[in-house]
């Protein structure tokens, strides 16, 4: 560590009581995560043959939801039973990028799944012709570029 001002910015300004039941929290979200989406991804890799194309997003969400817990949960784990950040600079950084791109990631993937929702269920000759015709994507594009 370096000097006092340095210490007292990495220290946890809720209290110690909240510090310990977030850790508490994190730990058992943490777990149900961790279950919950190697199950979806161990089903999705032994059904992988019958999977359809909107499944894949859900796949790739465990994914993203998964790589966050993983690399996300351990450090706010250790720092809310401290009640401090316990980890150096570089360790900061590196934590705001992953809850960066993985918080993307799943925002990115609900954000289709939720179009694609709303074409099954608002446009359902749309999506049944675009996918019925071998050539269907092919045609909707040249559709929309002239």
């Amino acid at each position: 560590m370096g000097n006092a001002s340095e210490t007292f910015l990495l220290v946890s300004r809720i209290s110690k009581d909240l510090d310990f039941l977030m850790g508490t929290i994190y730990i058992i979200f943490g777990m149900l995560s961790v279950v919950g989406n190697g199950i979806l991804m161990f089903v999705a890799y032994r059904k992988k043959s019958s999977l359809k194309p909107a499944e894949f997003f859900v796949v790739n969400l465990a994914i993203s939801d998964l790589g966050m817990t993983i690399t996300l949960f351990p450090l706010a784990i250790s720092s809310a039973f401290t009640h401090m950040w316990l980890f150096n600079e570089t360790t900061c950084i590196a934590y705001a990028f992953c809850g960066v791109l993985f918080g993307l990631c799943s925002l990115t993937n609900l954000t289709v799944l939720s179009c694609v929702c709303w074409l099954k269920v608002c446009c359902p000759n749309y999506v049944n012709n675009v996918l019925i015709h071998p050539r269907g994507i092919s045609y909707q594009v040249v559709h929309l570029i002239v």
